[in-house]
């Protein structure tokens, strides 16, 4: 596909959207190409944790690359109890599982209340 096209693409999936963003351990979900958001069943348990929204991702290109940048978000996981080491972001008004990312490390929620990431997004070769 050429620059252009994956540009139009992805401005046309993410511009005025809204996201949602959260924590999973796909050690435990093992996600495929096929799964969707229901197929996660290791989200954190705490009850001060929820998805994070994010409205109208930044979709730009850079150097032959399509980027989407979602910015910095941070999740309160002060009172969960399992381990997470991949974000996922769905469309917040489908519900439907648009990527996952690897987290920079695996997470004991054990040991942290605040989990602030940098960096969330997309890159499209």
């Amino acid at each position: 596909m050429h620059d252009e096209g994956e540009l139009l693409i992805f401005e046309s999936a993410f511009n005025g959207r809204d996201v949602e963003i959260g924590l999973y351990n796909d050690s435990t979900d093992s996600l495929a190409e096929a799964s969707t958001y229901s197929d996660i069943t290791s989200e954190p348990d705490g009850s001060d944790y929820s998805p994070q929204t994010v409205t109208d991702p930044d979709v730009s290109a850079n150097g032959g690359d399509t980027e989407v940048t979602l910015g910095e978000i941070s999740f309160d996981v002060g009172n969960a109890a399992s381990t997470v080491d991949y974000v996922y972001v769905r469309d917040a008004s489908s519900g439907d599982l648009v990527f996952t990312n690897e987290l920079p490390q695996e997470y004991d929620l054990d040991s942290v209340d605040i989990i602030d990431l940098t960096n969330v997004g997309l890159q499209y070769e």
